[in-house]
């Protein structure tokens, strides 16, 4: 692959501009969150040309304020979403209290709130929704709010190469949301309110590391090794075998935060800060899952393949499950929900054993401590909550009985020899990162951890 240095010229770039759809800057905020909004648009020049996105937590009740008050700290057009409209460069949009919002072809669509759920999470919905839309583009700011909304939206926005902007917890009135934001360790800006505004400005304008051309990405090959070499000596972890374009991306997301001006002085930067190091791998290893993460597999899982399962077991013996790139354990403890419930449906005298591994050894301490954000009421049902979580102040812990079902484990598919005798494998989100040949080896050591048939 070959290094390209041909920038567009300013005409180029100033009918692109007339042409391309805004970038859309979601900011999330809920208690305290009026102060931290003040400041932060104080700080948006009128010229801006991104589109915001404010999403609260109001009350269906009662009037917004919102508009009215802001207008004083900013002289960007504010306008309450109606539905399907379409976003425009340099105004700012808020959400009206009755609804909850979604991001769709460069339109603002209001859904309505749920009626079925204590917790309301309108902004992991739009991000998620923007994270879909706009991909790497996305932009995520998470202002001072109680709670954990946005946690799950962050993961998302990482996932598509998006980046995050969190007020730092110190600063902020409620430090719930943005500290809740940066546990994920998936942040890329912890930052005062007053800052975020140049610091957009510099990561939106920092000229591309990378180009593309007739649709593909062209970087520096040897410049990508190079750093990829340095990774795998300092952590141990060789990500040579992933798909380049895909660490690329990541690369040049950390190069724009770090503000170098290429691959060249960002492995320069590398070497000098140990902590950039670790924020690298961890970019790579984005962990992206949730409890039942794509509810039509489970349902097929728990209607044809358990049952089956269960009932060939003769009482004594064990359920062997591994979870493959098992992430922070919330696919382990998803399995080990509805095999436990079909176990006791069929009144058998059987147990079972998951083991859930992983690279990341911060995703397996996520896992064993079996600790979760509130927000995951989103994702598991009031039953299954109620009987496999214990409610703390700020989330859900997984009872005892469950967190003995899962053993978590360091292991690498590409290096370490394979489980054996499994009765279920189970490997999601992990081979799409590899290239051709390492996903075939991936996939024989996957067939052999099975039991025959």
């Amino acid at each position: 692959m070959t290094k390209v240095n041909n920038y567009p010229s300013k005409s180029d770039l100033e009918n692109k501009l007339k042409t391309e759809e805004p970038r859309v800057i979601a900011v999330g905020a809920s208690a305290g969150g009026l102060e931290a909004l003040k400041s932060f648009f104080e700080g948006i020049p009128e010229t801006d040309k991104n589109a915001y996105v404010v999403i609260q937590h109001l009350s269906p009740d009662y009037k917004s304020m919102m508009g009215e008050l802001l207008k004083k700290n900013t002289n960007l057009p504010i306008r309450e979403v109606k539905d399907g409209k379409k976003i425009k460069q340099g105004h700012i949009y808020l959400i009206p209290p009755a609804n909850n919002l979604t991001y769709e072809n460069n339109k603002l669509h209001l859904v309505e709130k749920p009626k079925d759920q204590s917790l309301n999470l309108p902004i992991d919905l739009f991000f998620e929704s923007l994270s879909r839309q706009k991909k790497e583009k996305a932009i995520a700011v998470i202002l001072s709010g109680t709670g954990s909304d946005g946690t799950r939206g962050v993961r998302a926005i990482k996932e598509r190469d998006g980046m995050v902007m969190v007020q730092d917890p110190e600063e902020a009135k409620f430090d719930g949301m943005p500290q809740s934001a940066i546990n994920t360790g998936l942040v890329d800006y912890v930052l005062p309110v007053s800052n975020m505004a140049q610091e957009l400005k510099n990561f939106i304008d920092a000229p591309s590391v990378f180009h593309f051309k007739d649709g593909d990405l062209k970087y520096n090959e040897s410049e990508l090794m190079k750093i990829l070499r340095f990774v795998d000596e300092k952590t141990g972890l060789d990500f040579r075998e992933y798909k380049h374009a895909t660490l690329a991306r990541r690369i040049a997301r950390r190069v724009n935060v770090c503000k170098c001006k290429s691959l060249s002085a960002y492995y320069e930067f590398l070497i000098q800060n140990e902590e950039e190091i670790e924020i690298l791998h961890r970019e790579f290893l984005i962990g992206v899952t949730k409890f039942f993460r794509d509810e039509k597999v489970w349902e097929k899982l728990r209607e044809e393949v358990i049952p089956k399962l269960v009932e060939k077991k003769k009482d004594g013996e064990v359920i062997k499950v591994w979870d493959v790139a098992c992430s922070s354990g919330e696919e382990a403890y998803s399995f080990a929900m509805i095999i436990n419930e079909e176990i006791e449906r069929q009144g058998k005298s059987i147990s079972l054993k998951i083991f859930a591994t992983d690279i990341s050894q911060k995703h397996l301490d996520i896992g064993s401590e079996a600790f979760y954000p509130e927000s995951i009421v989103a994702d598991i049902n009031s039953e299954l909550l109620l009987k496999y979580f214990i409610s703390k102040p700020d989330g859900y812990k997984v009872v005892d009985k469950m967190r003995r079902m899962v053993v978590f484990s360091r292991h690498n598919i590409i290096k370490n020899p394979p489980f054996s005798n499994m009765d279920i494998v189970a490997c999601r989100n992990l081979l799409i990162y590899f290239q051709p040949g390492i996903q075939n080896k991936a996939l024989n050591f996957l067939q052999y951890a099975l039991k025959v048939g």
